[in-house]
C-alpha cells in the first residue's frame, strides 16, 4: 500500500508537499527502493520511446539522402554558360569584315595562306601540339567567337590573331612554310584593320558634314518658306 501510494503521490506531484509520517520515515528504505524502481521503470521507457523512434529518423534520413545527393550532383556539374549581350550590328559587320580579309587573301601565286589556320588538328592527332601551345586558336573558333559576341572590341579580335600567329611560330621551325605565313597573316590583318578604321573615320566625317550640310540647308529653307517676322 505504501509503495502504491507514494507512486501515485510522484505521478500526483504530492510527495514534495505532502508531510512525512513516522510510518513513512521508517520505510524510508523501502521509499528509495521505490524511487529507484520508478527511475528505471521511466529510463525504460524513455529507452523504448527512442527505440520506436529510430526507424522514423532512419526513413527520413533515407528519404532526404537522394535530394540531398542531387543537390550535391548539381553542385558538381559544369556552371552554365554566362551570354553575353549581342554587340552593336556596326561592330559585328566590323570583325567579320576583318576576318574575311584576313581569310580570303592571297598571294602573289594565288595560295589562300589561310588554309593551313582554319582548324587545328585534334589531340588525339597531335598530342604534343597541345602539350607545347597552352592557347590554342584557329580561325574556326575565331568565327565562333565573332559570333557569340566574345570580343567586345577590336582590339580583343586582334590578340586572338596574334596568338595564332605565335603559336604557329612557337610550334614549327622557323623558315617553314607555315612560319612564313603566320608572320604574313599578321600583316596582312594589320593593314586590313588600318585601311577599315581610315575608311570609318572618313565616313563619320562625310555623314557629320552632310549632317551639317543638311542642317543649314533647313534652316535657310526654313527661313524662306516661313520668313521670319519682323517688328517695326
Amino acid at each position: 500500500q505504501l509503495m502504491k501510494r507514494v507512486a501515485a503521490r510522484r505521478y500526483a506531484g504530492l510527495l514534495i508537499l505532502s508531510p512525512a509520517t513516522a510510518a513513512d520515515r521508517e520505510s524510508l528504505p523501502h521509499q528509495k527502493a521505490a524511487n529507484g524502481s520508478l527511475q528505471e521503470m521511466e529510463e525504460d521507457i524513455s529507452l523504448k520511446k527512442r527505440k520506436s523512434d529510430q526507424p522514423e529518423t532512419k526513413e527520413q534520413e533515407v528519404q532526404t539522402t537522394p535530394e540531398l545527393g542531387e543537390k550535391v550532383k548539381r553542385k558538381r556539374g559544369r556552371p552554365p554558360v554566362e551570354k553575353l549581350p549581342p554587340n552593336p550590328p556596326e561592330l559585328t559587320r566590323l570583325l567579320n569584315t576583318l576576318v574575311d580579309m584576313v581569310i580570303n587573301y592571297k598571294d602573289g601565286y594565288g595560295r589562300q595562306i589561310s588554309k593551313g589556320f582554319v582548324q587545328l588538328p585534334s589531340r588525339k592527332e597531335v598530342p604534343e601540339y597541345y602539350e607545347l601551345i597552352r592557347k590554342p586558336v584557329d580561325f574556326r573558333r575565331i568565327r565562333e567567337r565573332v559570333r557569340n559576341h566574345k570580343y567586345r572590341c577590336v582590339g580583343d579580335l586582334e590578340k586572338d590573331i596574334h596568338q595564332l600567329c605565335q603559336n604557329a611560330q612557337t610550334y614549327n621551325l622557323e623558315g617553314s612554310q607555315i612560319y612564313e605565313d603566320s608572320i604574313v597573316i599578321k600583316s596582312v590583318f594589320e593593314s586590313a584593320r588600318q585601311r577599315i578604321v581610315t575608311d570609318e573615320e572618313q565616313k563619320d566625317i562625310v555623314s557629320t558634314s552632310q549632317s551639317l550640310y543638311l542642317s543649314e540647308a533647313e534652316q535657310v529653307k526654313g527661313y524662306l518658306c516661313n520668313p521670319p517676322v519682323v517688328q517695326v
